[in-house]
Order: structure tokens, then C-alpha cells, then sequence
């Protein structure tokens, strides 16, 4: 359990470099849309700190794919879950995400549509990677004997 902490910690720490990528994304979008505002001192820091904090645990939450023990969709299952609530917690502390029924159901609809997306692409893309090197290993096999014959 240790090690997966200090796992979580360090890939957060790593991740953490790009919460004010992130920030300045979203403002970028805000701005586009007619909908940012002048930002205060103190906003722009809660904001700059939140982001981090957003991208910790985006990347922390990787390490459910190292416990070996929690099967594969358990463990796609806590990380989207996971990705969703600490992305729609500091989305809505920051007001980039009204509240609402509507907006939270666009989001949520958003969120899980492309995080399902994405791991189907993921999975494909394993899939076939394992695939290749299967159909590689059965030929090293049969040339195995060949080789063991001379």
C-alpha cells in the first residue's frame, strides 16, 4: 500500500506541471466564448492552485492500474469516476461550470462519452499491439524446432 501511495504522489508531482497548461485552456475558452472576466489577484491564484490540485490527481489516479490485484474494469471504472468528480468539484469551485441540472448533465454526458472514447482507442490499440506480437512468438516457435533439429 506504501508503494502505491508514494506512486500516486510522484505521478501527481509529475502531473502537477501541467495544471496551469490547464488553466490557461480553459480561460483561453472562456475567453473565446464572450464569458471570462477580469481576474482579481486572489482568483487567479485560488485558480492556478486548484488546477494543480485537479492535475495531481489526474495523474496520481493512474496508479489504480498498478494494483494487480483490482481487475481491469475496476479499475477503469475508480479512475473515470475518480477523473470525473476532480474535475467537476474544481470546475464548479471555479466557476468554470455553472450549477445547475443542465450544465452538470452536459458535462457528465461530455465527460463519460470521451472518456469511453478514449479507452476504446486505448484498448484497440493494446489489442492490437498484443496481437502482433503473438502472431510473432508463434512463428519464433515454429522455427524453433528447425533450428533445434541442426
Amino acid at each position: 500500500m506504501k508503494r502505491y501511495v508514494k506512486d500516486f504522489i510522484l505521478k501527481g508531482l509529475i502531473a502537477c506541471g501541467f495544471g496551469p497548461i490547464i488553466w490557461a485552456i480553459v480561460y483561453f475558452f472562456l475567453e473565446k466564448n464572450g464569458v471570462a472576466e477580469v481576474l482579481t489577484v486572489n482568483k487567479a491564484i485560488t485558480e492556478i492552485i486548484t488546477a494543480e490540485i485537479l492535475a495531481f490527481v489526474a495523474g496520481g489516479v493512474n496508479i489504480v492500474y498498478q494494483i494487480e490485484r483490482l481487475p481491469l474494469m475496476a479499475a477503469i471504472s475508480v479512475h473515470g469516476v475518480v477523473l470525473y468528480l476532480d474535475y467537476v468539484m474544481i470546475y464548479l469551485l471555479n466557476g468554470w461550470l455553472h450549477s445547475g441540472i443542465m450544465p452538470l448533465l452536459i458535462f457528465t454526458v461530455c465527460f463519460f462519452a470521451g472518456y469511453a472514447v478514449i479507452w476504446t482507442g486505448i484498448y484497440f490499440g493494446i489489442k492490437r499491439n498484443a496481437d502482433r506480437m503473438n502472431r510473432k512468438l508463434s512463428q519464433l516457435r515454429k522455427q524453433a524446432p528447425a533450428r533445434d533439429k541442426k
